[in-house]
């Protein structure tokens, strides 16, 4: 799969694409190299067109119920790796080249408040595009034709994709939600999910989210964080909120700044848009505590973390690329002071970043350096409480 992502932001990733895999890797969304382009404002009315009014009686019409379609149990399904719709616009590229799947399922977690607007957009292929979305409950609100708005959720037909290239649909929710999204064909749907997708389909799932993009240094923050959750001076970097985005250690070794706490909440957050097949970090020592596994005397200030991410953080790791990704956004958050890890060619992209993007000093003069026994994770350093790095 290749993800874009055109944050003016935290993300300074306009057009960025990487590849994330595809319907014929089903086991973990990680390219195999195999498979064609990509590898397999709120509106309470909601409801489709025709929804809701008077009728001429007087009494009010029912609303539209959505066909109580079943892709997963009648048809082919290949869970597909989530995404979190954020400000701006997610571009996902994917295909049906594996011709083991009909429909494509994929989690999408959904801001409080703000209309989201998902589009599957037909590339290539003789087929028209069908756009199912469920609940949290896995129950349908949205067949491809016909939208149901409840007081938690409204959704909104845009258009239905038959006999045209596009099907689109917006959504609202009042709390964050995460909702199931399918993705398949009108051809698929109308046989009961009994016919075959194309396996010269490509496709466009566009996730676009009404709301001002973060600016260089705006930084996320957990919607769980506990402000009185406070020992020794630190605070408690919550549980993942939405799940998925990092785990991490017992409390013990999970206390840290508020601003660390954010950096790695942010981080977190746009790491799970850009490579979701390498998400959720792994968020090791915060502090040197009773689960630290070797000596962190230095992790003694709230500023400092230890991050794994696979590949990513691997200096082993052939590809460079989700390296320098995940680096520029810790550059990105304007609070970053640095990263230890020894990859002199991963450090040699990244510096060049931070001296483009950032005025400060870094820790100890260099943003991105190496010290011995760095090969397998980022140790991330961020400002002090005064705003300083050294």
């Amino acid at each position: 799969m290749k993800i874009a992502i055109s944050f003016s932001a935290l993300l300074v990733l306009s057009g960025c694409v990487g590849n994330l895999g595809s319907d014929a890797d089903p086991g973990d969304g990680i390219p195999d190299g195999s498979g064609g382009a990509g590898g397999e404002s709120a509106d309470p009315g909601g409801g489709a067109g025709e929804g809701g009014g008077a009728d001429g009686d007087g009494g009010a019409t029912p609303q539209p119920q959505p066909q109580p379609h079943q892709p997963c149990v009648d048809g082919d399904c290949w869970d597909a790796p989530g995404v979190t719709a954020m400000c701006g616009a997610v571009d996902i590229v994917e295909d049906f080249s594996s011709g083991l799947y009909n429909a494509h399922d994929r989690a999408v977690a959904v801001p409080a408040g703000v209309a989201v607007e998902l589009t599957l957009h037909r590339d290539a292929g003789q087929w028209d595009p069908a756009l199912l979305v469920f609940d949290e409950d896995g129950d349908i609100v949205h067949d491809g034709e016909v939208s149901l708005s409840s007081d938690e959720l409204a959704v909104k037909l845009l258009t239905t994709g038959r006999d045209v290239d596009e099907a689109a649909v917006r959504v609202t929710a009042v709390a964050p939600t995460e909702l199931s999204v399918v993705t398949t064909g009108w051809e698929v749907v109308d046989s009961g999910f009994s016919a075959a997708m194309p396996t010269d389909a490509v496709y466009f799932l566009d996730l676009y989210t009404a709301c001002d993009p973060p600016q260089p240094g705006d930084l996320l923050s957990p919607p769980n964080f506990d402000p009185n959750d406070i020992e020794n001076g630190f605070f408690l970097l919550p549980y993942s909120d939405p799940p998925g985005l990092y785990e991490r250690k017992a409390d013990g070794c999970s206390r840290g700044t508020k601003r660390l706490i954010d950096v790695i909440y942010t981080v977190a957050t746009h790491w799970k848009t850009i490579r979701p097949e390498l998400a959720p970090l792994l968020v090791r020592d915060l502090n040197e505590g009773p689960c630290s596994t070797v000596d962190h005397a230095t992790h003694d200030d709230g500023t400092h973390v230890d991050i794994v991410a696979g590949c990513a953080t691997q200096v082993s790791c052939q590809d460079n690329n989700p390296a320098i990704e995940l680096a520029k956004l810790f550059v990105d958050t304007g609070v970053a002071c640095g990263i230890i890890n020894n990859d002199p060619a991963v450090q040699a992209v990244v510096n060049d970043y931070f001296n483009q993007t950032q005025s400060y000093e870094p820790w100890h003069g260099q943003f991105m350096r190496s010290v011995s026994g760095h090969t397998h994770h980022f140790h991330v350093r961020v400002k002090k409480p005064n705003g300083q790095c050294n």
